[in-house]
């Protein structure tokens, strides 16, 4: 009986120095943003328009699709007939926020929809909905395009990967 403690307690010694502890890794670095190249031409942007506007034809939905340069200021924009006025200011939202952030709208979407600290974009002008690009040309960014008023954003998505295809 008196060797009893000595034994639990060697035994708890073996088992806390002898267990490996496996530590989480740190995530890995978001990839950097990518550059500003020459801003979008205006034959460019019609013809990436052109594209979405065919996709928004072919899905029967009715959209804006708005071309924006990496400043965020208007290049081209199409309105299809019985648009909402929504759809307009969507889509031209969503073509500056990803102009802004070089990155997809739908990055702001998913921060606002995680909540906390995530709602802070709002404050900032952004417009959290997917359906905004941004446009790349050798591997720069060189403008964005925006499309609003479809029923869902990926919706809007499939209608701007479309207008970015057209580039390719």
């Amino acid at each position: 009986m008196r060797h009893l403690p000595l034994v639990a307690v060697a035994t708890c010694a073996a088992l806390v120095f002898g267990t490996t502890v496996h530590a989480q890794q740190p995530a890995p670095p978001p990839a950097p943003l990518p550059e500003y190249g020459p801003t979008v031409t205006l034959e460019q942007a019609m013809k990436a328009a052109n594209a979405a506007l065919a996709e928004a034809k072919k899905l029967n939905v009715v959209e804006a699709i708005t071309i924006v340069d990496n400043a965020g200021r208007l290049v081209y924009f199409l309105k299809m007939d019985d648009l909402r006025q929504l759809g307009v200011d969507l889509s031209q939202g969503k073509a500056r926020t990803s102009a802004f952030s070089k990155l997809p709208s739908k990055a702001y979407e998913d921060r606002v929809t995680s909540g906390g600290a995530g709602l802070t974009v709002l404050s900032f002008g952004v417009t959290a909905a997917a359906g905004g690009l941004p446009i790349m040309m050798n591997g720069k960014m060189i403008g964005a395009i925006g499309v609003g008023g479809g029923p869902t954003g990926v919706i809007d998505t499939q209608v701007a990967q479309a207008g970015l295809d057209a580039l390719k």
